[in-house]
């Protein structure tokens, strides 16, 4: 079974128009109609009827989209690892990691500390980063909610502190009133404390969630608007501030109690064991991160 009639089988779900599936996926309606006819044979079930002028997908036909969604996301993860293979003897980098640092973190110390290697980034979150590395799809990660695995090596690189950050105007307004924009992003890691990327303590001090947002950078523009505060790395309002006028910089607002002491956080590059990788990456990051403190 060719794996682009899943494709294209996709397509028509997605869009429930053979023409305008073929449109999307490349090919003549005539052949699309072809290609879900010999899917439907290969698989020996009926994934499309005739419903009035259109089509409706069958209770099989919705099976075997869910499960083909596996197959094609780890089809398009295989195909990412063979492009990622350097070219013309260039070094490369792949990397898994989430906003925290690829939003303003990474792009920086790859520019400034190896501006001659190329560089593949993945938004993965915990847990699935670690997947990626023992499969061969990224070299290694940077998090700092590490989900444990014996085949891996976590080498501790710096530290910083979370911290609550928005405009000025919030320092003066009580904190049940502050508006905080949250990831939508959930942590599926049984052996970390935190439900979100942005460890928020929720058993110590709720708060008024206005916002959530699957983007880091979108959080960032409602708090420096004034619409919103967030909760997040102190080394990531530094690279964000070092890009504003003094009027939409973020300020650290204070914990409200019980929330007084805020723990240093540990970041860890993590990779394969034995990878030669570390010797290269961990003191040049471990200074890197020295120079927001």
């Amino acid at each position: 079974m060719a794996i682009d009639k899943l494709r294209y089988f996709a397509a028509v779900v997605e869009t429930k128009n053979l023409r305008k599936a073929a449109n999307i996926v490349g090919i003549t309606p005539g052949s699309l109609s072809k290609s879900m006819a010999t899917l439907e044979t290969e698989l020996g079930v009926k994934l499309l009827r005739p419903e009035g002028r259109g089509i409706e997908i069958t209770d099989q036909g919705w099976k075997v989209y869910r499960k083909s969604a596996l197959l094609l996301d780890e089809y398009r993860r295989f195909q990412e690892a063979i492009k990622a293979e350097p070219r013309d003897g260039r070094e490369r980098f792949r990397i898994g990691t989430f906003e925290v640092f690829s939003s303003y973190f990474l792009s920086t110390f790859l520019t400034q500390e190896f501006p001659r290697h190329e560089a593949l980034l993945l938004e993965l979150t915990p847990g699935k980063m670690e997947s990626a590395i023992l499969d061969n799809f990224i070299d290694f990660a940077l998090t700092y909610l590490p989900a444990p695995n014996p085949h891996l090596d976590f080498t501790e690189i710096g530290h910083f502190e979370m911290g609550i950050w928005g405009t000025e105007k919030w320092s003066k307004r009580p904190f049940e009133e502050w508006p905080f924009a949250v990831p939508t992003t959930s942590v599926q890691v049984h052996s970390i404390e935190y439900n979100l990327l942005d460890m928020w303590p929720k058993e110590k001090k709720s708060r008024f969630v206005k916002y959530e947002f699957e983007l880091l950078e979108t959080a960032l523009q409602t708090s420096r608007a004034g619409a919103s505060v967030l909760h997040c790395p102190d080394f990531i309002i530094k690279l964000h501030n070092r890009h504003l006028t003094k009027e939409f910089r973020l300020s650290r607002l204070s914990y409200p109690a019980p929330l007084r002491q805020v723990k240093p956080v540990k970041i860890f590059l993590v990779t394969k064991k034995a990878n030669p990788l570390v010797k290269t990456l961990e003191g040049k990051l471990a200074k890197f991160l020295r120079s927001f403190q």
